[in-house]
């Protein structure tokens, strides 16, 4: 049996608005202990994803002010909570990126990171 990625995904995944700054992306990462957040755009009842922030956009930020649509990636890929984690794993390698967006329909309901995966194997699964 495969492992899923809503397996060993972090839910649930805490945004910002694309109207923040820097600093404030800053806290709320520091606040979490994340290493990436996705940043979304609020269009009446829809929620759009615009971009990701990585612990790697903010190291060269030092102005807490600058608008974090400076600093954002704007390629965010996504993955189906029910794709394997070898299927993940493949499109991260792909795309050289440590962050999956997990979508199902239209809503966040997960992310994955590449230290998702330390921890899979770690705690003996897929091995």
């Amino acid at each position: 049996m495969s492992v899923l990625v809503k397996d060993f995904m972090k839910s649930p995944v805490s945004t910002c608005i694309l109207q923040a700054d820097v600093g404030k992306v800053r806290d709320l990462m520091r606040q979490k202990g994340f290493s990436a957040v996705p940043i979304v755009e609020i269009k009446g009842e829809q929620i759009l994803i615009r971009g990701i922030v990585t612990n790697t956009d903010l190291m060269g930020a030092f102005d807490d002010n600058v608008p974090i649509e400076q600093v954002m990636s704007y390629g965010v890929y996504v993955i189906d909570p029910e794709a394997t984690a070898q299927e993940a794993a493949k499109l991260m390698i792909h795309h050289k990126i440590h962050h999956l967006l997990v979508i199902e329909e239209t809503r966040i309901v997960g992310m994955l990171s590449s230290m998702d995966f330390v921890r899979l194997i770690g705690n003996g699964h897929g091995a």
